[in-house]
């Protein structure tokens, strides 16, 4: 029996047109999909629904995906694609495996001889460095550092000592209800003449990418609290 694909299938990082960052053909590719993996039920089924699905959404068959997931859950996930069904795994927003724990899902389906099929769409992270006039030869994404501010301060003299041995820069993400408390830790430990890029709701219509060194920055007031951002620091 021919083994079914696993779909990688992007989702929105906000309110926007899907026509503007999905193409035609991802709404073509769902139409054959049965099951999916989503990281959050409710956001998996709005999306599905809005990307075209013309199946009810009740009749599909959804799997949960978070970080508190197993890889001995995977067998059970992947069985369909061991019956010759196609398989959509979808992240909560943005790309699957990036900043996500889809991973665990298509490192086991290699192990299985599943094929892999990364459809296109929106990644914040690299949104974030082509607006951000930073290194795109020579980058880090650092994920989320320590939430205890000593810690966090700590991690960022680190990586800042990178940027200025190698000039490669440094890419970090954060819950958004912490951005503020992030952003403060940069200007009190990063040097002045380094530079900082905020972007900000990206692929939506609030989108807003800036770059202004810390000394800068410090001079206005800014606060980007609850508003999905990526934090770029260059020179």
């Amino acid at each position: 029996m021919t083994k079914g694909k696993l779909f990688l299938i992007p989702a929105p990082l906000g309110e926007i047109d899907f026509s503007v960052i999905f193409p035609n053909f991802n709404a073509q590719i769902i139409q054959d999909i049965d099951y999916f993996i989503v990281e959050e039920l409710r956001t998996g089924r709005r999306f599905i629904k809005k990307l075209g699905m013309k199946k009810p959404i009740e009749s599909l068959d959804i799997q949960l995906l978070n970080e508190h997931s197993k890889p001995k859950d995977c067998d059970h996930y992947l069985q369909p694609c061991l019956k010759g069904h196609h398989v959509g795994l979808l992240s909560e927003a943005g790309t699957p495996c990036v900043a996500d724990p889809g991973n665990i899902i298509v490192a086991h389906a290699h192990k299985l001889g599943i094929e892999i099929v990364p459809l296109i769409g929106p990644n914040s992270i690299l949104l974030a460095l082509m607006g951000s006039g930073f290194n795109g030869q020579n980058f880090a994404f650092n994920g989320y550092l320590c939430r205890d501010r000593k810690d966090r301060e700590k991690e960022l003299r680190f990586y800042e000592s990178i940027l200025m041995k190698s000039g490669q820069t440094q890419i970090f993400i954060e819950t958004p209800y912490r951005n503020n408390h992030f952003f403060q830790s940069m200007l009190a430990v990063c040097k002045p003449h380094l530079k900082v890029c905020l972007a900000t709701n990206l692929a939506s219509n609030q989108q807003s990418i800036r770059t202004k060194t810390i000394e800068d920055w410090k001079k206005e007031t800014v606060d980007i609290h609850k508003q999905p951002t990526v934090f770029l620091l260059g020179n």
